[in-house]
């Protein structure tokens, strides 16, 4: 499609509700302190915060399922929608959303088979892997997860939804009032800046370094602010012809963690260019975009290792990526975070 696609604006706490939950339980991943992760993981009772835990090892952020919620698309419209579908059905809801392919229902058709199953056999596994073929999550620990919710979908649906009412009461009602004017400003200050860049170049804009050349080839994208993904997107398709993006939506020097006195993005520069490899990578690509891949036989390390470091100074906004389903992800040097870099630690230092 040589067309640019239709954007479609929208906002909602509900898409920082998710994010939030997969950050709180991942925070190496995404530059949180885990000690204050682990504290608000802390105000839940025990089972509750065992179920939220196991759902983040395998549910995705519902991006679809979350475009087709009434606005104001808020942490209660969430509880409400799943309030509204039996509880065998919340599991799918939230794993599928509204995607209508012959991928979707097959895998969907397999899942809903394994109800009342005891043991993860080899088939199983493959099955689970054969679908998510390209992701690079899928570990034992990732499986198992995933079919002790699907063999028990009712009662993972009641526990599931009773754990996230509690995590919204006793952390995330407070967070999404904080959040929300950081949304509305970013959509705002998003379109206004649509009207000046082409599509890819507003997205890498948006995205802090993430060219994502898929999106030209779908006709509509929705684009929706993500005060807790950022400087990360989480992007996915709803249908052949529609694609969602949830874009940073976190103002310069305003920290994730509320009191913070140090700018994170500044942390998270100064922890990456630490580490003697990721110095090495950065003059690498300083050379030219490179893939993880290439990456490895120069630097003589296993894939999974390259594909770390980059994840960290992808995280710190040192290197930009490029995101095509025809081709592997290649990564080039932002020297424009480089140099952000240096201008925050000076802004630091002289207490600005």
């Amino acid at each position: 499609m040589n067309k640019e696609p239709k954007i479609t604006w929208e906002k909602g706490s509900a898409y920082d509700l998710f994010v939030s939950l997969q950050i709180i339980h991942r925070p190496d991943e995404f530059g949180l302190r885990p000690s204050w992760a682990a504290g608000v993981r802390s105000r839940l009772p025990i089972p509750l915060r065992d179920v939220l835990e196991l759902s983040q090892k395998f549910l995705p952020v519902p991006l679809s399922w979350i475009h087709t919620l009434p606005n104001p698309k808020d942490a209660a419209a969430a509880i409400a929608a799943l309030e509204g579908l039996p509880p065998k059905d919340r599991l799918p809801a939230l794993t599928f959303g509204v995607k209508q392919n012959k991928k979707v229902h097959n895998f969907r058709e397999f899942l809903t088979a394994l109800e009342g199953k005891q043991r993860l056999t080899a088939n199983i596994e493959a099955e689970i892997k054969a679908y998510y073929s390209n992701s690079n999550r899928i570990t034992k620990e990732f499986m198992r997860a995933l079919f002790e919710a699907w063999s028990t979908p009712g009662e993972f649906g009641e526990i599931f939804l009773e754990a996230l009412k509690a995590y919204v009461n006793n952390f995330y009602r407070e967070e999404e009032a904080r959040i929300i004017p950081a949304q509305a400003t970013a959509l705002k200050e998003a379109q206004a800046l649509s009207s000046e860049k082409d599509l890819l170049t507003l997205l890498e804009e948006l995205s802090s370094g993430v060219r994502m050349d898929w999106v030209t080839d779908v006709s509509t994208l929705v684009l929706a602010p993500s005060f807790w993904g950022a400087p990360f997107v989480f992007f996915d398709s709803m249908d052949s012809e529609t694609g969602i993006i949830l874009f940073g939506a976190r103002p310069k020097g305003m920290a994730l963690v509320p009191g913070d006195l140090v700018p994170e993005e500044l942390l998270n520069a100064l922890k990456a260019l630490a580490d003697p490899t990721r110095l090495r990578i950065l003059r690498y690509l300083l050379e030219g975009p490179r893939s993880p891949s290439e990456l490895a036989k120069i630097l003589r390390l296993r894939p999974p290792t390259v594909v770390h470091h980059l994840h960290n100074l992808r995280l710190a906004g040192l290197v930009r990526v490029t995101v095509s389903p025809k081709a592997d992800r290649r990564y080039a040097v932002r020297m424009d975070g480089v140099d952000t870099t240096t201008r925050i630690l000076r802004e630091f230092l002289s207490g600005d």
